[in-house]
């Protein structure tokens, strides 16, 4: 499979705050969605397009720290898949957003087809979307 996470590299370490594998787990979740349409469908190239948005929320403490309670990130891919007939080149924003950070965390992903940044990223839904998840 062909990858290419690059333009991600920069907030890797905020990606570490949903998984200790955020790479391994983006490709195998976009796989698994498009498997449970079309079994036996297999993700060929992933390729991060866009720089990542990013929007975060947090708490203040009793001696006024802030603690980083939800976050999430929104990025343009190109992907390609196949199952057993047809190969699809495709594009989409991907998003990833984590609750409860501080605590029980809990995470939920999105793959929007055809999708813009300006839809789905910082001034988009990516706001609704952390509020969202509790």
């Amino acid at each position: 499979m062909e990858i290419n996470f690059e333009k991600l590299m920069a907030t890797k370490h905020m990606l570490d705050w949903f998984s200790e594998e955020p790479f391994e787990q983006i490709t195998a979740t976009v796989e698994r969605m498009f498997n449970k349409q079309a079994p036996n469908t297999k993700l060929l190239h992933f390729e991060v397009t866009s720089e990542p948005q990013w929007v975060t929320g947090g708490k203040k403490t009793d001696d006024d720290k802030v603690i980083l309670v939800r976050s999430g990130v929104a990025f343009t891919f190109d992907f390609t898949l196949k199952n057993d007939t047809d190969t699809y080149d495709m594009n989409a924003v991907f998003t990833w957003i984590g609750a409860n950070l501080d605590s029980n965390p809990s995470t939920k992903m999105w793959v929007d087809l055809d999708g813009t940044l300006e839809e789905f990223g910082e001034n988009g839904l990516l706001t609704e979307r952390i509020y969202a998840l509790d």
